[in-house]
């Protein structure tokens, strides 16, 4: 039988706090969260000065009022310089976010976590996104599809161009997860696709139920992570600090789903 919502909560939280033996690992952890987000933050930037410019350089109101154009040399500069930014920003998010993923299949597996095998952490981490991405390809194919339709025809808009898509994306995330946690659980990168066990595992779930325990952790996260970003400068500084708990205790609540729909699915 599938724990119940608080009891999951409380587990994961424990598992959390007793997840390393040292704070170095938790720093380690924190670091990697402020380099993923100091990548997405230098990618924006880039984006940034690269439209300020466009626009500085092109808008009519702004020549109307006097605005000076830049001239074409320093928006060259200034366009290989946002490149530039944009284009590290992008490789050191990735990089970063490839890592914590490596380290939240570590919590799906369950047991003491260990920030070691590095190779090995990125090698799962990369699958595991992996995984992620071909469960997206059916809804992205099909909301393109449906995208060509008449788009102006509300009732195709509404129920066609809104709802099947939506209801796609929430199945394939649903199914992601449980496959992507039985793939860190039995190592190797046909288990994520096993559809027959794991539609069956959901099943055992409850659809509705999983779906409402989704909801309503994604929920509580959000609200969390929402408080820490309203703070100026220390809510960010928290926020970040924050992120590695949180990541653990959302990854361990989904294991435990899993993990609590075994026994029903073998019998």
């Amino acid at each position: 039988m599938v724990m119940g919502f608080s009891e999951n909560i409380q587990m994961s939280m424990e598992y959390a706090n007793h997840a390393f033996k040292s704070f170095g690992s938790w720093f380690v952890l924190i670091l990697l969260y402020a380099v993923m987000f100091a990548g997405t933050a230098l990618m924006i930037l880039g984006i940034i000065i690269l439209a300020t410019a466009l626009f500085a350089t092109t808008s009519p109101e702004l020549l109307a009022t006097g605005g000076m154009m830049i001239p074409d040399a320093e928006l060259a500069v200034l366009a290989s310089i946002s490149g530039s930014m944009m284009v590290l920003g992008i490789i050191v998010t990735i990089l970063s976010s490839i890592f914590i993923y490596g380290i939240t299949m570590r919590v799906y597996r369950g047991g003491e976590l260990a920030l070691n095998h590095w190779g090995k952490m990125f090698v799962e981490g990369l699958l595991g996104l992996i995984i992620i991405f071909i469960y997206m390809i059916p809804y992205t194919v099909l909301s393109t599809l449906l995208a060509l339709g008449p788009m102006d025809n509300p009732a195709y808009l509404i129920i066609v161009g809104i709802i099947i898509p939506t209801i796609l994306l929430i199945v394939s995330i649903m199914v992601a997860m449980m496959g992507i946690i039985k793939f860190a659980k039995e190592g190797h990168f046909g288990a994520a696709f096993h559809l027959k066990e794991l539609f069956s595992l959901i099943a055992n779930i409850g659809w509705f139920k999983y779906l409402g325990y989704w909801i309503l952790i994604s929920l509580i996260v959000g609200v969390v992570e929402l408080v820490f970003i309203c703070i100026p400068l220390v809510g960010l500084i928290m926020f970040v600090v924050a992120m590695p708990f949180i990541m653990i205790v959302t990854a361990r609540f989904y294991a435990n789903i899993y993990e609590s729909a075994l026994p029903a699915a073998a019998e």
